[in-house]
């Protein structure tokens, strides 16, 4: 049974590329405008060249003019200016609108997989969205299906408008010669569109290599320092190796395939100059066909050959940014938490701020409940701790408390209502949850703890100092200038862990969340952080999870969670 031809037009990454082009319309009619300006300057410059010869050798022109032979030259070689004049103009014309186009497509491709990230949900940031899967979404893929928005459909509209246009005119003067150049140009494309195929199935396997390997490396930076503790950088090295040795070789042979181009036009180019070369000198030695002509009529056939070879490199950028596109669509198109995007209330004032009511949660593959039929309150500017042994759910339990794991059974009332009724950009501004393992970003000290928020040098100081941090800072060459590396490896547990702490103060929210963030800190340092965070946050709500009991003692009560296993 046939099945039903669909088009790919319909397909969502086509839908994507299609709005895109849509929107900014205005654009893209200016861009094909000044490419069809810019073709018919080229064909008519080629024919104009055959008529000059014709006047020199036959006292031929054209039109039907009375002029002298000096007058029908100068006429010719001002219509030649002025069409290399406009030929320049309309180049200028298309890069200016179409193809910049590719610019505006690859803010606004990289644009949407970062927010759509954010929206995704837990469990597959973990195991699907990966680091290493997102960021080459975002540079190689981008990189690769921008060109789709600009400068690929500048080599479409070329292919289009050049090859009609030169056909037409190579139609007026020998209908015999453009056939011939057709049918020798014939198997072009059909070898061109094999190729492509190859090029763009080794193209996504080495895409998924370059995957594979960015998420070995994520891992490997962020475990450098359990890599020298444990002796295990060797192994690690190895793998390493093993991963950009196996992504070079994919990659390699995308690439020697795409060089697979360069022997395939050149015999086209060798055997149109043999075939159609003899046949025109054959016409002229008939008496067929003017020098003139033959000149201009072979010029055309090389310019034919352009949009031919031209061709080529389209079919293969063209479907090798589709397979990115696919699979930035993916990204795209995957599911999302709905609680993260929806519009809902603020929140506002209410002196409990957590009602917890018969609350249970097991994992998604997990069959003993982590946490069972737990019942607490929490009221306002109140300090309480959590402990317990591991695996009893404290983590889990102040992943619930911020509102980012849903996935529970019993009530959770937060200032009196439960999370469904909050915004998540308003439960954000409220709460701060500050996680055991810290991330840093690739950048300075003072970027690190202002981040979005345009802070003075005196505030983040002052964050610095109540997270305990700001002596080790001073002593930096650069203060708050200091660079950081990928996850902070420049910095020690404990300053990674106090600078995540400064980040967020720096947000001064009501209610803040320690899933203990001073495990890495002495004890004579972290006694100095629970006095100023007492002092300086009296309004705030604080909740502790701790292993340590010294660092519960400025709690106002402690929840002490049993492990189920």
């Amino acid at each position: 049974m046939l099945k039903k031809f669909e088009s790919p037009l319909k397909l969502p990454h086509y839908k994507l590329w299609t709005n895109f082009v849509r929107k900014r319309w205005p654009w893209y009619l200016a861009g094909a405008l000044s490419v069809l300006l810019t073709n018919i300057c080229q064909v008519f410059f080629t024919r104009a060249m055959g008529w000059l010869l014709d006047l020199f050798t036959k006292n031929t022109f054209p039109i039907s003019y009375d002029g002298t032979k000096h007058d029908k030259f100068m006429a010719l070689f001002f219509v030649l200016l002025a069409s290399r004049l406009i030929l320049t103009l309309g180049r200028m014309l298309w890069r200016l609108t179409l193809a910049r186009q590719t610019h505006h497509a690859a803010g606004f491709l990289k644009e949407k997989v970062w927010k759509s990230a954010r929206y995704f949900p837990r469990h597959e940031l973990k195991t699907i969205y990966t680091k290493g899967k997102l960021m080459n979404a975002a540079n190689s893929d981008v990189s690769v299906s921008r060109f789709l928005f600009g400068f690929t459909l500048v080599g479409m509209m070329d292919v289009i408008f050049l090859g009609i246009i030169t056909i037409a005119t190579m139609l007026t003067i020998s209908w015999k010669f453009t056939i011939l150049c057709l049918l020798v140009m014939s198997f072009l494309p059909w070898s061109v569109k094999k190729l492509s195929t190859l090029q763009v199935n080794r193209y996504t396997k080495a895409q998924e290599s370059l995957d594979d390997f960015n998420e070995l490396v994520s891992q490997s930076v962020g475990s450098i320092r359990l890599q020298k503790l444990s002796e295990l950088g060797r192994f690690w090295t190895e793998f390493l190796v093993q991963g950009a040795s196996h992504y070079r070789k994919t990659w390699i042979l995308a690439v020697k395939t795409n060089l697979l181009y360069m022997p395939l036009i050149g015999l086209s180019t060798i055997l149109v100059y043999v075939v159609l070369f003899s046949y025109g000198v054959y016409q002229v030695f008939e008496g067929q066909m003017s020098v003139g002509d033959f000149v201009a009529i072979n010029g055309l056939a090389f310019i034919l050959q352009d949009p031919l070879i031209e061709l080529g490199y389209i079919i293969a950028e063209w479907r090798k940014g589709m397979a990115s596109l696919s699979r930035l669509n993916n990204i795209y198109d995957a599911p999302k938490e709905s609680f993260l995007y929806k519009e809902a209330h603020h929140v506002e004032k209410h002196n409990v701020v957590f009602d917890i009511v018969d609350l249970s949660f097991t994992f998604p593959d997990g069959k003993e409940e982590v946490i069972s039929h737990l019942n607490f309150k929490v009221h306002a500017k109140e300090r309480m701790g959590i402990k317990g042994p591991i695996g009893s759910g404290k983590s889990i339990l102040l992943d619930i408390l911020s509102g980012l794991e849903r996935n529970y059974t019993g009530k959770v009332f937060f200032k009196g209502k439960e999370f469904h009724h909050y915004s998540h950009q308003s439960l954000r501004d409220v709460i701060a949850h500050v996680h055991q393992r810290p991330f840093l970003f690739a950048d300075t000290i003072r970027a690190n703890v202002s981040l979005d928020r345009d802070m003075s040098d005196e505030e983040i100081w002052s964050y610095l100092k109540i997270a305990g941090l700001d002596e080790d800072v001073k002593r930096f060459e650069k203060g708050l200038l200091t660079p950081l590396g990928e996850w902070g490896v420049n910095l020690s547990g404990g300053q990674k862990q106090r600078l995540s702490l400064a980040r967020a103060l720096a947000r001064k929210p009501r209610i803040l969340l320690l899933d203990d963030c001073l495990s890495a800190v002495d004890t004579v340092t972290e006694e100095k952080i629970l006095k100023r965070i007492d002092e300086f946050l009296s309004e705030t709500t604080v909740i502790w999870v701790a292993h340590r009991d010294s660092t519960l003692k400025y709690c106002d009560h402690i929840l002490e969670l049993k492990s189920y296993e």
